[in-house]
């Protein structure tokens, strides 16, 4: 009944406008697809989105393609139903925005010959689409419009939560699932709240288990970037998402716990106070990406006091 070994399972909200880049992308990969199947798990689009998928399957009728339609808001529910219905051992994960490289899935399941290995991911570059990139873009800045992708510096054996590979280039073997539980569903997008961490707390789960996490920089796709998310206030809006996230990440209430995050959250937004101060002083540039910093660990103080007394709902 369930023939292919690989699943590649791309979650979608109402982006009809670059889904079709991505499925065609992945029709043209320098790979033989005769064991994998394409899942796209539409979540409650408003737009277009039936119809690309119903085109996409006219112009490949030996593609192995299958539309789901997911009622329950949020990307983590997208991301579990395609697990639910997928056939293959390996299951792949795509953002919409994410058209991978030529031969990303030879790259990116390779590492599955080693029977320890749970989990593998890959690097997501930005591509501006010909778009001048705004002066203040710097550094850390752009990861976060590359879909928080990884830098190519980062070791293929990976052990730190930081280091842990994303959604949006992601592939899990499938029993994972059975032992480890899928997406939590309050970690990640829903709709156009922009909470970010549910893949890192999975696959933070996968490794805690015993099984090896693998990075693999010759496995790579391109996060389209529009020009609409190329201003500060779209990153202001990433970088709170990213706050609440961390917040909720580590909700352990255990008095050590807390004591430690305050203190350490108070200790760096006071270092990056005085730096920005001294900056200030001898009138030297300041990048935005400090600004962001200071913001975004500084937020988590009130976040986590309002989660102490509310709960971690701290949307």
């Amino acid at each position: 009944m369930c023939a292919p070994s690989t699943s590649i399972v791309i979650p979608t909200y109402n982006r009809a406008d670059v889904l079709p880049i991505c499925l065609e992308t992945v029709a043209a990969l320098e790979t033989n697809l005769t064991s994998c199947e394409l899942i796209v798990v539409d979540n409650k689009s408003t737009d277009a989105t039936r119809e690309v998928c119903a085109d996409f399957a006219r112009k490949h009728p030996t593609c192995s393609f299958r539309y789901l339609f997911e009622k329950n808001q949020g990307v983590s529910y997208a991301r579990n139903r395609g697990i639910a219905e997928a056939c293959g051992d390996i299951i792949c994960f795509l953002d919409d925005d994410s058209p991978p490289s030529p031969r990303w899935l030879d790259f990116l399941l390779a590492p599955f010959s080693d029977p320890t290995v749970g989990c593998v991911g890959g690097p997501s570059v930005p591509d501006y689409q010909g778009q001048a990139v705004p002066d203040w873009l710097t550094g850390d800045l752009q990861g976060l419009l590359s879909g928080y992708g990884l830098p190519f510096s980062v070791p293929t054996a990976v052990s730190r939560w930081d280091q842990f590979p994303l959604s949006c280039n992601l592939a899990i073997r499938r029993s994972l699932f059975d032992r480890v539980g899928c997406f939590r569903t309050d970690l990640d997008r829903s709709g156009n709240q922009v909470l970010a961490a549910g893949d890192t707390e999975m696959v933070a789960r996968i490794h805690n288990s015993g099984w090896k996490v693998i990075y693999v920089p010759d496995a790579t796709v391109r996060h389209l970037v529009p020009a609409a998310r190329l201003t500060k206030a779209h990153i202001y809006r990433i970088g709170k998402g990213l706050a609440q996230s961390h917040i909720i990440l580590t909700s352990d209430p255990s008095p050590p716990l807390i004591l430690r995050w305050f203190v350490s959250d108070g200790l760096y937004t006071i270092q990056m106070w005085f730096r920005l101060m001294i900056a200030l002083l001898q009138r030297k540039p300041l990048w935005f990406d400090d600004y962001m910093r200071f913001w975004m660990v500084g937020m988590r103080i009130p976040l986590r006091v309002k989660a102490l007394f509310n709960g971690y709902d701290v949307a």
